[in-house]
């Protein structure tokens, strides 16, 4: 299987596809294949995550910038991330319209842009 390229774009639009992103699923999406844990500095402290350094250097950044968020694992003393979801922000691409409002052709509500 080839190796998808792990970069912040990458990951972000792999988590983003998603609602909810399991660590097992980073690793298969980006063939990340060693048994490493990392730490990495969170709003919330030091959490490890189960991936080598780099992928979680790339994910602490996306973290840091508030564009997604952790799963934490609770029954752990330590602070250990299970998944990865994403943090919706006011200047994203789409957004919902208001509750109750639809397009011109009274189908679907429409997407501001």
């Amino acid at each position: 299987m080839p190796k998808k390229r792990l970069s912040k774009s990458s990951l972000l639009w792999f988590i983003r596809s998603r609602s909810y992103v399991s660590v097992p699923d980073i690793r298969r999406r980006f063939n990340l294949a060693s048994e490493e844990v990392t730490p990495l500095v969170s709003p919330q402290g030091r959490v490890f995550i189960g991936l080598p350094p780099d992928a979680a250097r790339i994910l602490g950044d996306l973290v840091r910038e508030g564009r997604v968020g952790l799963e934490l694992q609770p029954e752990i003393h330590a602070r250990a991330a299970t998944g990865v979801y994403v943090i919706p922000h006011h200047n994203d691409r789409f957004t919902a319209p208001p509750e109750g409002e639809e397009d011109e052709a009274g189908g679907e509500p429409a997407a501001a842009s």
